[in-house]
């Protein structure tokens, strides 16, 4: 039977509408204020109209993160058109002229695309620093008694959700490779082993030196930019073993364990 989807806030993930998101299992909020819409007294419809409604607040329709996914997939795409393209050119599958025409216009694709999703990026990462700063102005003005309880949180609820709304964004953005978490170093291990490769045979195989060291140039830069993954797959990790250990010693119980196991594991999925 067909139900409603939206758009997990926290995750950015398609999931069921209801109380809790499936896949990072933190609250959709869906809830959260509509009884207080329904509760409505005559008095403060008109303050309510000015505002949009909780709902359209709280939950990102699906076409706000779709230009991020847009993006990132057909980045990806490129990525992997290219490694298949040198691992063919190393097989011996293509005459190195040939390889040269069409890595280069790989390339050329790759860094507009790169270049889009960059300053996506930074208007986004702008657009969180600004929102940050404002809810710490507020938070003083709160304490020094300059902003009432019920205006602060108003506009505290308005900040959150608006950072809710462009985190996911941004971290779509940040996976250029549209790759999950728990495949990341084997990812890393792949680019390794075609740079080694093209490094050794590139000019043997009929590649002038510094179109060698175009392609090495274009494979540092991806392991560079992957290393950010890396962090977080070795922080989840770690997570994972000091849960596993915590539990050996008796600390967790079996309920416990499996439950922050499977956080993590939903992490690394990601």
């Amino acid at each position: 039977m067909w139900r409603e989807k939206i758009v997990c806030p926290h995750c950015g993930k398609l999931t069921e509408k209801g109380l809790f998101c499936k896949f990072c299992g933190k609250p959709l909020e869906v809830k959260a204020e509509t009884p207080m819409k329904e509760k409505t007294t005559p008095a403060t419809i008109s303050t309510e109209q000015e505002q949009p409604p909780p709902s359209q607040e709280i939950i990102p329709p699906v076409q706000e993160v779709a230009e991020e996914r847009k993006i990132v997939e057909q980045l990806s795409t490129f990525y992997s058109w290219r490694n298949k393209l040198l691992e063919l050119f190393l097989q011996g599958e293509a005459s190195s002229d040939i390889f040269l025409d069409i890595y280069k216009e790989y390339r050329a694709r790759i860094q507009a695309v790169n270049e889009k999703r960059l300053q996506m990026i930074n208007e986004i990462e702008e657009k969180i620093n600004d929102l940050t700063i404002k809810l710490e102005n507020l938070k003083i003005r709160h304490e020094v008694g300059e902003v009432p309880d019920r205006q602060y949180i108003t506009e505290k609820l308005n900040i959150d959700r608006e950072l809710s709304r462009l985190r996911p964004k941004l971290n779509i953005l940040h996976n250029a490779f549209n790759i999950k978490i728990a495949e990341v170093p084997r990812y890393e291990a792949k680019i390794r082993e075609l740079k080694e490769a093209i490094s050794e045979k590139g000019e043997s195989m009929g590649l002038k030196n510094e179109d060698v060291e175009m392609i090495v140039s274009d494979l540092d830069e991806v392991l560079e930019s992957i290393q950010s993954l890396m962090e977080v797959h070795k922080r989840l990790t770690k997570e994972l073993e000091k849960v596993e250990l915590r539990y050996k010693v008796g600390e967790l119980t079996v309920e416990e364990y499996e439950a922050m196991k499977q956080k993590i594991q939903k992490q690394m999925e990601m």
